[in-house]
């Protein structure tokens, strides 16, 4: 009974080892091959006679598998014992080398003093098309993103020479802007202003004729002189508020001093500039841009803020001016931190590559510039 029921097992156990989806094979030390199972043999369309009668392995393998197995699977197996998931290619009678992937285990049988390596083989077909596949997906998306990045490479380029173009048309704008005020105020001044003025000194040398004259014509001329009068003095005040010849002549605390008196004499807002003696001559442009901050400060508080006050203030170092302008109103809206006057200051300040800052709150604002001396352009040279 014992003896019927072990064949069968043994048998089986024969079949299972024989037709496994995975081959097996056992050898020495150096490789010669021991055992084989026939899913093995399939592959490599060899016979058993043949693998048996004293091949080795490392023959059974592509030649850079030969190089490996001598020089680093046999050591490492020899060192620690066994080796796992190593990629090798079984080459085969026919066809394609077999990509496979080994795990051997080094072994002693019981009666035979010579070490054994059992290895198992696994057809790594399935797997080595699917790291091509994923390999090449990595590649194609390494290729889009290298693509894509180069795309917005150049966008960016692209909106970065916008902008640049957009600050230098800004830039020339705001110089054709400085320059026609300037040549309008100079215009008002003298040639609208000697018009004024000649007309004046006619209608004095009428009157001092007007006995001639009734009373209502008397009355006439002397209205008329005091329009005129008027009239050249609003000329005078905007063609002052245009470009102050002070900003040209005396600089920049001569012309502040001036326009907030001015200020501080047409509204009900009292000003105050505070500023060193010793403060000096700057650049004309440089001169004409902290003029136009201050303008557009003191335009927005008398506009906007509410406050009966405001402090402007200016200092400079070696390399370095600041100028700031504050107010203690009820704070700026915030559809005012968006606005035209605002982006127009910003776009002074950068053109000098300073920075411009506000901070405000229901107890006031305050807008502070600071322009670098250093970045001054070569051709803005410093008068005495």
């Amino acid at each position: 009974m014992t003896t019927s029921r072990r064949v069968p097992f043994e048998e089986d156990i024969r079949e299972l080892y024989d037709n496994a989806p995975c081959g097996y094979l056992s050898s020495f030390v150096d490789g010669t091959i021991l055992g084989v199972n026939q899913t093995f043999l399939n592959w490599t369309g060899h016979t058993r006679e043949v693998l048996l009668s004293g091949k080795r392995l490392q023959e059974l393998l592509t030649a850079p598998g030969q190089i490996f197995y001598e020089t680093q699977y046999a050591p490492l197996l020899q060192l620690q014992g066994f080796v796992k998931e190593v990629a090798l290619e079984i080459v085969r009678k026919t066809g394609d080398p077999l990509p496979v992937l080994v795990n051997s285990v080094r072994q002693q049988s019981r009666g035979n003093p010579s070490t054994v390596i059992r290895s198992t083989f696994f057809d790594a077909t399935e797997r080595r098309k699917y790291e091509r596949d994923l390999l090449t997906a990595r590649r194609n998306l390494e290729e889009q993103v290298l693509n894509r990045t180069a795309a917005l490479e150049r966008e960016v380029s692209e909106r970065r020479r916008a902008e640049s173009d957009l600050k230098e048309l800004t830039s020339k704008l705001l110089k054709l802007r400085d320059e026609e005020q300037r040549r309008l105020a100079r215009d008002l001044h003298d040639s609208v202003g000697q018009l004024l003025t000649a007309t004046i000194m006619n209608l004095d040398a009428i009157a001092r004729e007007s006995s001639n004259l009734n009373d209502r014509g008397k009355k006439c001329l002397t209205e008329a002189a005091e329009l005129v009068r008027e009239t050249v003095k609003e000329i005078r005040i905007v063609s002052y508020l245009l470009h102050p010849p002070q900003l040209d002549e005396s600089g920049l605390p001569s012309a502040l001093r001036w326009y907030l008196d001015g200020f501080s004499e047409r509204g009900d807002i009292s000003a105050e500039l505070v500023i060193s003696d010793e403060f000096g001559r700057l650049p004309q442009d440089l001169e004409t841009a902290l003029f136009r901050i201050v303008q557009e400060c003191l335009t927005n508080i008398h506009r906007h803020s509410g406050s009966k006050t405001a402090v402007v203030q200016l200092f400079r170092s070696s390399d370095e001016v600041h100028v700031e302008v504050r107010d203690f109103g009820k704070g700026m809206a915030r559809e005012l931190s968006h606005g035209v006057g605002l982006r127009g200051m910003k776009e002074r300040v950068e053109e000098f590559g300073g920075t411009l800052s506000i901070k405000s709150n229901s107890s006031g604002t305050v807008v502070t510039a600071k322009l670098p001396l250093a970045r001054l352009r070569p051709t803005a040279a410093v008068r005495a």
